[in-house]
């Protein structure tokens, strides 16, 4: 029997595929002056990476109708799976990297139960906490359903086996400084990146100049990942017309 072979190609130049990681209800506040501010600046389309069970804390789920719930479905926006609790027990923040497959599998089906009851709908891909999983769990991210799964620079399609690659990514944890030092040739270049934003960058660091500048300066788009393979979707099909 014949299997597709996976095939990788570059995010195209000058693309950011955005996402806005922890959404959780204790960063409320933040989460809506994010968008608040993002919204100033033109960006209006980016991911965000929920974690249903964040800490392992019953506050920190959502409840159906409540209002914050209500505010992100209103915002039209992709929702996907950012790790059930985020972290490991011994406190370490990559959830996924040592999981067993089985331990995995259960809290994907988890992670999902709890956002289809919350948002009313399944989320669209999976993106582990600091972009760390084996390739092992982004095939059981492919069993239990959903579209895509990420890991590190790669962005696995599965519908198709196709894998989308950025040249680089950032992730601000919601530190006070910004790591960009292995970015900045290929953002001299326009290459592509993935950004990870924290609900609490716009008081703690200088996240939200970069994005200024990226699309003031470099003539960067920004996509969530949904629209982005949607996007490649649409041209494989006009390229068969």
């Amino acid at each position: 029997m014949s299997k597709f072979r996976a095939t990788v190609e570059s995010v195209e130049d000058r693309t950011v595929l955005l996402s806005l990681h922890d959404i959780t209800p204790i960063f409320e506040d933040d989460i809506v002056k994010t968008n608040d501010l993002l919204a100033d600046m033109g960006i209006t389309d980016y991911t965000l990476l929920v974690t249903p069970f964040y800490g392992m804390k019953k506050a920190n789920t959502f409840q159906k109708e409540a209002m914050f719930t209500e505010f992100l479905v209103s915002l039209d926006l992709e929702t996907s799976l950012h790790g059930y609790t985020h972290f490991t027990k011994s406190g370490a923040m990559n959830e996924f990297s040592s999981l067993t497959t089985a331990k995995a599998k259960s809290r994907l089906r988890d992670g999902i139960s709890l956002m289809q009851t919350s948002f009313g709908k399944k989320p669209l891909g999976f993106v582990p906490p600091l972009w760390e999983a084996p390739p092992r769990i982004i095939k059981t991210v492919k069993e239990v359903g959903l579209v895509y799964g990420v890991e590190n620079n790669n962005i696995h399609r599965f519908s198709d086996s196709r894998i989308f690659s950025t040249a680089e990514r950032i992730i601000s944890q919601g530190h006070r400084t910004i790591n960009t030092e292995s970015s900045i040739f290929e953002i001299e270049l326009g290459g592509s990146l993935q950004i990870a934003m924290h609900p609490s960058d716009y008081r703690m660091n200088g996240l939200l100049d970069l994005l200024s500048d990226l699309k003031d300066r470099k003539n960067y788009r920004f996509l969530s990942y949904r629209n982005y393979l949607s996007e490649k979707n649409e041209q494989v099909l006009a390229n068969r017309d």
